[in-house]
């Protein structure tokens, strides 16, 4: 019974989408049973059936949901449930699940154990639509049977197949005009030989013609599941016929057919993703995620990770974007939803949907769209009400979690940087507890207004930060192969917003605008390619390089209006200029977008661009709550993933910013007696923000640098040579030594070290953890003689003993703080009775290259410690090298692992001279060779060798830091290190080939070096690298809630771009070299 379930469930679904057909004969042929069975006729309201061991009224299972109507006829099919063909009168009963059967057995007609082919006799064959009905329905199944059973024919297996079984179903017209009413007429089948018939093709009498093809000569071209979805007849057969891509040509225009090439886009895709298969059943597995359009469904999320993950990780890496997905929460607040749209088809389908159990975001997208509610978009007051974020449940618990970390407490922080007094405080209202209520409110009053682009850039860099590199998009093609250039949001779905923006464009000819609607030319003639490039730029979200704004500039505007607005219908006192002036920045130099560089595809010759650089953590491929993080060891392939994926913290109920497990974050305090804006510092814990402790509030005041000069809070500005910011009252400036000052001139005695001091290399140790050159350079940064040990900082554990039965194991840290309550601990004291292996992970590298899962394993196997981190790769193990600080390692590996390039081989014996070029410092010194000698990169300051790379300046607020110390009380104060702070940053870059290393500065600012992980690096890694550095400083720059919200970064101020090219460089050398000459001569 379940076969001939299975029969009729395909059968039926043929009849009902080809209810135009006047007669129609079916034929399924299934290899494993061979059961054939021929269905002549319909009558109105029934199906009839001739064959005394089927039920004379059929209840049947359809797989697809949609209305077909045929004279007084319609037939009704519900997905998932069991419905009936019925006259208009009678609704869909649902019934019991005895076809479950069915089901199952229809799904592996993608396996290809049924196939099916059918031919039309009669004068009148279906129409084109009710044939693309038909495919649609099941479009791989459909095409893949079609050529396994011309395979089979081929081989005679059909005639076979024929004389084993003579099943036959009738069904008899009593259509008032149809032709032949009453009668019952046997069909035969097709003989075997009969070629596919294409039922678009029409003779004079407009009979339907067969055109002969052979189906299996492309069986091999991934691009022959997408055959279904062209409009045109043409396109469609040119898909069966082709056997590549090329062939194409002829029969589709990407223009037209813009489904169709989406859909051939994701079958490429498919190829170069499975292709990376190890073995066939990762690949089978992976290849079923590429046929449908939709999101994969849970077995086959589950299959692919079982197959694949252990054994081709490069195949997980590269679907991850096609199957992640978001569980789905608190449905029930968007029932009202589904009244908002205009078809009952889509209105009982998301009720439906709505209402089920255990589904995820994208399953019901998919449901919605295949249910009849048509593509997302934000216009529709449907979608427009679904898509909206939904406020949660008020529970005591999200009350009180309400209460302490907010709605989003990193947006939270852009609100001081609002224009007006109201939108600043609406923005905190919203951010704080108010945000389902504030929302909409905030949105228009303040995020819509030009004049609050810096506050609606901040809120955007929370979400959607700006990252380097896009690719792969169908439409906005021009924005493809720009690996060095900043974007919001390059991703697929960006990509199909911007085609329905021009899609909806083109249709209503109107583009709207907060509170205006402009009516518009045809924009298929007024410059089509402009109106595509301002889609996509709205969508895509590119990102000037400095100050990451989006806006398209005010003379792009101005043209594009001007030109293809239609004015005769606007009120006169609209014009180009008044619109533009809400839309774009006035000024010509503030930062903006313009069009002109994406109405072509660029011109920079990069080829083969994701083998030099890519982002693994782009569009997190990790779960709901976790963090993505680069596996630097692992970005050459092998065995593992090129990320991890570790325990975080979202800050706030609606926030989608997350922080790793550990990390410490400051959140506003909330409630009414909060009008300066008071922080606390709390810690995410397991998941949870918690153990939070208040900060001194501090009013963001100005800085007096001299009667009458004063510098407002955030402001940078010069003093004499120096860089300097104002943070809260605080001026902060580095050390640097001035040649010469306003007050005294030219300085005679300049050394170009701080405080004049010799360039002698006499090592002291800090009480803070850090190498001096010399005791003056401790000095001159602020140490005192009782806070100075007159050796270098080596093996803290030879002047710290532990108590008795426990083993000393250094930890050195560079803090930013030195107090007697709470001293910079350089080494831990391990208990030989301790259970290591109850202890969290904390790797550690032995001498040997041995890694321990903790310190404590590492002390009771009696090893000697390298560094801390996990043992890496791709770097020397052996050998004494002096790293950029000062301080000498014993491999270049531990020098990596404490986040410090490395100057030169062997001990560290010169302090170098410190100037603004990429020259050499050091006489005596000997330096490894530049990867490119003509590369921007500059020479660290106190180093002797030039660096290749990315290079920044940081100043910090001490006082910061003092007022963070306090209120942590007896916590860890491990995250107010060096250390914490780099390991922060470097969280920041995206892309894999490039990492972040720095030091403190005897200028006592902060040096940060973003280079290339290559030994030997493309112009594009190098490249890639400066851009990921001149990132972060905007990040800094623009104080992004990316950085003043976790504790560790939120004491930077400033940071400058110091790298610097080859011709800048040499010019800048000689003049140093000219003037040091004496100097130099002199010490010798």
């Amino acid at each position: 019974m379940a076969d001939r379930e299975s029969d009729k469930v395909l059968l039926l679904q043929v009849l009902c989408s080809a209810l135009s057909a006047s007669y129609l004969t079916i034929t399924v042929c299934e290899l494993c049973k061979l059961n054939i069975i021929d269905i002549i006729s319909t009558t109105g309201g029934r199906w009839t059936v001739e064959e005394p061991d089927y039920p004379r009224s059929t209840e049947i299972l359809f797989t697809s949901t949609d209305n077909y109507e045929a004279g007084d006829l319609t037939v009704s099919v519900v997905r998932g449930n069991l419905g009936r063909c019925s006259d208009k009168a009678q609704s869909i009963q649902p019934s019991s699940e005895s076809c479950k059967l069915a089901v199952e057995h229809f799904q592996t007609l993608v396996n290809c154990k049924t196939t099916a082919y059918s031919s039309v006799e009669g004068e009148r064959g279906p129409t084109a639509s009710s044939m693309r009905d038909l495919i649609n329905f099941a479009p791989n199944t459909f095409w893949e049977c079609l050529n396994a059973t011309f395979k089979g024919a081929e081989r005679g297996r059909c005639t076979g197949c024929v004389s084993r079984s003579r099943k036959r179903m009738h069904l008899t017209s009593e259509r008032e005009n149809g032709r032949g009413s009453g009668k019952k007429r046997r069909a035969r089948p097709p003989p075997c030989g009969t070629p596919f018939l294409t039922l678009d093709a029409r003779n004079s009498r407009g009979i339907a013609e067969p055109i002969e093809t052979n189906m299996s000569r492309g069986e091999s071209w991934s691009g022959r599941v997408c055959c279904p979805v062209p409009q045109s007849s043409s396109c469609r057969r040119a898909c069966i016929t082709a056997r590549s891509d090329a062939d194409l040509a002829q029969g589709c225009r990407q223009s037209d057919e813009i489904d169709f090439f989406s859909c051939l886009e994701r079958q490429r895709k498919g190829e170069e993703c499975c292709g990376n298969s190890r073995n066939d059943e990762c690949k089978q597995v992976c290849s079923e995620i590429f046929k449908s359009r939709w999101t994969p469904n849970s077995p086959l999320r589950l299959k692919v990770q079982e197959t694949c993950e252990k054994n081709s990780p490069e195949v997980m890496e590269c679907v991850k974007d096609f199957v992640k997905v978001t569980p789905a929460k608190n449905l029930n607040k968007k029932l009202h939803c589904c009244d908002m749209s205009n078809h009952s088809k889509c209105r009982e389908t998301c009720k439906k949907l709505l209402m089920a159990r255990n589904v995820t975001l994208q399953e019901i997208v998919d449901g919605l769209q295949m249910g009849g509610c048509g593509f997302p978009l934000p216009q529709e007051y449907f979608w427009a009400c679904f898509l909206k974020p939904t406020e949660p449940a008020a529970t005591s618990v999200d009350v009180s979690r309400i209460e302490r970390v907010g709605m989003d407490s990193a947006k939270w922080h852009c609100c001081q940087r609002a224009t007006s007094h109201s939108c600043q405080k609406l923005c905190t209202k919203t951010f704080t507890k108010f945000w389902a209520t504030s929302w909409d409110e905030f949105h228009n009053k303040c995020l819509t207004q030009v004049a609050e682009e810096n506050l609606r850039n901040c809120i955007d860099e929370v979400d959607e930060p700006c990252e380097l590199g896009c690719d792969g998009l169908s439409f906005c093609t021009n924005f493809n192969n720009r690996p060095t250039e900043l974007f919001r949001a390059c991703n697929s779905q960006a990509d199909e917003a911007a085609r329905n923006d021009v899609a909806v464009w083109q249709f209503q000819n109107k583009l709207t605008l907060p509170g205006l609607i402009l009516p518009l030319k045809n924009i298929s003639q007024c410059s089509p390619n402009v109106w595509k490039t301002v889609a996509c730029t709205l969508q895509i979200k590119p990102c000037s390089r400095h100050s990451h704004a989006n806006q398209i500039c005010r003379d792009v505007c101005l043209d594009v209006l001007s030109q293809c607005v239609d004015w005769a219908q606007m009120f006169p006192h609209h014009s180009a200029e008044t619109i533009c002036a809400g839309l774009s920045p006035e000024d010509p130099n503030v930062s903006c977008i313009r069009l002109q560089n994406f109405l072509y595809p660029p011109d920079n010759g990069y080829r083969r661009i994701n083998e030099q650089v890519f982002s693994p953590c782009k569009g997190n491929p990790c779960e709901a709550n976790e963090i993505c993080l680069l596996n630097k060891n692992c970005i050459h392939g092998g065995t593992c993933l090129p990320y991890t994926c570790v325990p975080g913290c979202k800050l706030g109920e609606v926030s989608e910013y997350m922080v790793p497990d550990g990390t410490y974050v400051r959140i506003p305090i909330h409630n009414n007696n909060n009008p300066k804006g008071c922080l606390k510092i709390c810690k995410c814990n397991k998941g949870k923000i918690e153990e939070c402790q208040p900060l001194l509030c501090v009013p963001l005041t100005p800085c007096f640098v001299g009667t009458p000069y004063h510098q407002l809070h955030g402001a940078s500005f010069t003093r004499d040579c120096k860089l300097c910011s104002c943070f809260a009252g605080e001026d902060i400036c580095s050390k640097k030594q001035c040649e010469s000052t306003e007050l005294s001139g030219k300085n005679t005695a300049y050394t170009t070290l701080p405080c004049n001091c010799s360039p002698h290399y006499v090592p002291v140790c800090g009480k803070d953890g850090n190498n001096y050159p010399s005791a003056c350079l401790a000095k001159c940064a602020d140490l005192f003689d009782s806070d100075i040990e007159h050796a270098p900082c080596d093996d803290p554990c030879r002047s710290h003993s532990c108590p008795l039965g426990h083993k000393c194991v250094p930890r050195p840290q560079i803090c930013f703080f030195m107090m007697k309550q709470k001293p910079c601990k350089q080494y831990e004291c391990i208990n030989g009775t301790t259970n290591c292996r109850n202890l969290p992970r904390s790797p550690v590298c032995s001498v040997n290259n041995t890694e321990y899962e903790n310190a404590c394993m590492l002390a009771h196997h009696n090893a000697k410690l390298a560094y801390h981190g996990p043992c890496l790769r791709n770097c020397l193990h052996e050998g004494v090298v002096c790293g950029i600080n000062g301080r000498t390692y014993v491999s270049e590996c531990a020098a990596w692992a404490d986040m410090v390039s490395v100057d030169y081989v062997g001990r560290c014996r010169v302090v170098g001279l410190i100037g603004d070029t990429k020259l050499k410092q050091c006489p005596d010194v000997q330096c490894s060779s530049l990867p490119d000698p003509n590369c921007l990169g500059i020479t660290p300051p106190g180093a002797c060798c030039p660096v290749c790379g990315g290079a920044l300046r940081l100043l910090y607020s001490r006082k910061q830091i003092n007022r963070a110390l306090y209120a942590l009380g007896d916590s860890d104060t491990e995250s107010l290190s060096l250390r914490a702070m780099l390991k922060a940053l470097d969280r920041q870059i995206q892309v894999a080939q490039c990492v972040l290393r720095g030091y403190l500065t005897v200028e006592m600012d902060i040096f940060v070096a973003v280079q290339t992980t290559e030994k030997y690096p493309s112009a594009l890694q190098l490249e890639a690298c400066v851009r990921e550095a001149e990132k972060i400083a905007s990040l800094v720059n623009m104080q992004s809630p990316r950085i003043v919200s976790e504790l560790s970064l939120s004491s930077l101020t400033l940071a400058s771009v110091v790298h610097v090219d080859a011709s800048s460089a040499a010019d800048l050398g000689i003049r140093t070299v000219l003037f040091l000459l004496p100097l130099l001569l002199k010490l010798l």
